[in-house]
């Protein structure tokens, strides 16, 4: 079996992997490259794959998405559309409807869902994908034969989220001696970076929210559903309102019924932001997608003669902030990687919140395995090769592990 790591050696985002037999050729992921903090966009660089793209004659036999993250499947519109896509079925559901938001063309390639502990056969390849704890909803290792060999990809995962339970099966169910495992390094960079569980965060915003009596807000991904139901649960404890916007509502309703989300549970509102509210009616399917859950409305005239809610709200929304009164030494909880202070819109708003004076805490945990967690990934299956991606910090890598290979991009690792 060869594996080339097209992008995602020296680098967090953008992973493009690629598996290759005699006959059978997959990719692990088709991530677009993260943007500069100060950019909220970059022109895609498309990995150099031979027969992946439109333009190409078709010579990849399936992709498998680990996640729903842009950095590992934010290329995938520009894939030949003969290319089947292996992903699961919550995480396409998000994908698409978040596609419907940003203008974005929905997955119309093939699609097989992938089903934790369930094998697949693809070509030379057995594939079994197993369901693992990230910050992305609906994420997925992948264990995988060929020719005799034996490889395990973990994808972005952590042990430390609500599903931590999922990432302890998947290691056990590891065999020991592998001929490769391919492991995500995030963190290897933010050594000293707190590592704090789900529940641990949920009680500190609870804490947080019984302790005023003035609005609060909780900036933080749309897409991060293990933090979002924290929140909820915390606002729910404290007796607030849960408020949401109404692109966030749409992601919420492609989930299960457990999950909160406005026409399942009693006391969600749903927020209309300006901006995003007036693009979408400019269009015929946005103007559906805007009326669905128009009957659970809350404006900021309301919002503004209330105390009792917890808003969520993202870096695009600081003119819907500024339009609600009474928010003066109102609460805000900074609820992402602390990188995204650096970028344009997230500044302001901050910039914005402490001009009125609102209370800023910081409450946040990484989407990613701790040096803890790699460690025992690493000693439960005792790889004969280790190869480290989606990491600024390979070397650390080889300093800790004898077997672990600094490649890159592009090179060719024959297992």
């Amino acid at each position: 079996m060869n594996i080339i790591v097209h992008r995602g050696t020296q680098q967090i985002g953008g992973t493009c992997i690629e598996l290759s037999t005699k006959n059978t050729r997959l990719l692990l992921d088709i991530g677009q490259e993260l943007p500069p903090l100060n950019e909220d966009r970059i022109e895609p660089k498309m990995p150099l794959v031979k027969g992946l793209y439109h333009d190409d004659i078709k010579a990849v036999d399936a992709i498998l998405v680990s996640h729903g993250h842009g950095d590992h499947i934010g290329l995938v519109e520009h894939v030949h559309p003969e290319i089947p896509i292996y992903i699961g079925e919550k995480a396409l559901r998000i994908y698409n409807v978040t596609a419907q938001f940003t203008g974005r063309n929905e997955i119309s390639n093939p699609v097989t869902y992938l089903v934790s502990g369930k094998e697949l056969k693809i070509g030379d390849f057995s594939v079994t994908p197993y369901l693992v704890d990230h910050s992305g909803f609906d994420s997925y290792a992948f264990l995988i034969k060929a020719g005799g060999k034996f490889i395990a990809y973990t994808g972005d995962f952590r042990e430390h989220g609500r599903k931590k339970p999922a990432t302890g099966y998947f290691k056990k169910s590891i065999p020991s001696g592998i001929d490769a495992l391919l492991i995500e390094g995030t963190m290897m960079s933010r050594i000293n970076e707190t590592v704090e569980t789900e529940e641990e965060i949920e009680q500190k915003a609870f804490e947080f929210m019984s302790a005023k009596d003035k609005p609060i807000f909780v900036l933080q991904s749309s897409t991060n559903i293990d933090r979002l139901v924290g929140m909820y649960k915390a606002a729910k404890q404290s007796k607030r309102i849960f408020v949401i916007d109404i692109y966030t509502a749409h992601v919420l309703s492609q989930l299960q019924d457990s999950i909160p989300q406005p026409d399942k549970f009693k006391d969600i509102k749903v927020f209309y932001p300006r901006f995003l509210t007036n693009r979408m009616f400019e269009t015929e399917n946005g103007a559906k997608l805007m009326k669905r859950f128009n009957r659970f409305w809350i404006g900021k005239e309301e919002l503004g003669n209330r105390n009792d809610f917890c808003m969520l709200i993202r870096g695009s929304m600081l003119y819907d902030l500024q339009g609600v009164g009474n928010l003066h030494g109102s609460g805000l909880i900074y609820s992402l990687w602390s990188g995204y202070r650096k970028t344009h819109k997230v500044k302001r708003l901050l910039d914005y919140a402490s001009s009125i004076s609102m209370e800023i805490i910081d409450l946040h945990t990484s989407g990613h395995a701790s040096m803890e967690t790699i460690q025992d990934v690493i000693d439960t299956c005792k790889p004969k090769k280790i190869i480290p991606v989606h990491t600024e910090e390979p070397e650390l890598f080889a300093g800790k592990f004898p077997n672990a290979i600094v490649a890159k991009d592009g090179e060719a690792i024959i297992v």
